[in-house]
């Protein structure tokens, strides 16, 4: 039976940034590096991702927002077990953005992925 996620890190946590630029063909780059450097949280931006499209990776849960027409996008992926909850952000007008809260050390700490976008095509 697989433990429960703890409420609180004893440890500091590792994320990562990246610009994408189009997530989905590059799938197993992303996990490799994210395996390869033990990145609890990553932050993407560029994603390029359509709602109704799925992207799942091993591990990790993904929280996104996805833009309506072509180019931007962005994601939080984080590790299995780390206990979090997404976080709404509202009133963006240029601004795209994911948001997730972890607690650290007792207290909230939000973590957020953004990116301004070019303008529609």
């Amino acid at each position: 039976m697989a433990g429960r996620p703890r409420t609180e890190r004893a440890k500091p946590l590792r994320l990562a940034c990246w610009n994408a630029d189009g997530v989905r063909g590059r799938k197993l780059e992303l996990e490799h590096f994210l395996n390869q450097h033990g990145v609890d949280i990553s932050l993407l931006s560029e994603t390029f991702l359509n709602h109704g499209q799925a992207f799942r990776l091993a591990n990790y849960v993904c929280h996104r927002t996805d833009r309506p027409t072509l180019w931007g996008g962005t994601a939080i992926l984080v590790r299995r077990g780390i206990a979090h909850h997404s976080v709404p952000i509202p009133g963006l007008t240029h601004l795209e953005a994911t948001a997730i809260q972890v607690t650290m050390a007792g207290k909230p700490v939000k973590i957020l992925a953004a990116t301004f976008p070019p303008p529609a095509h």
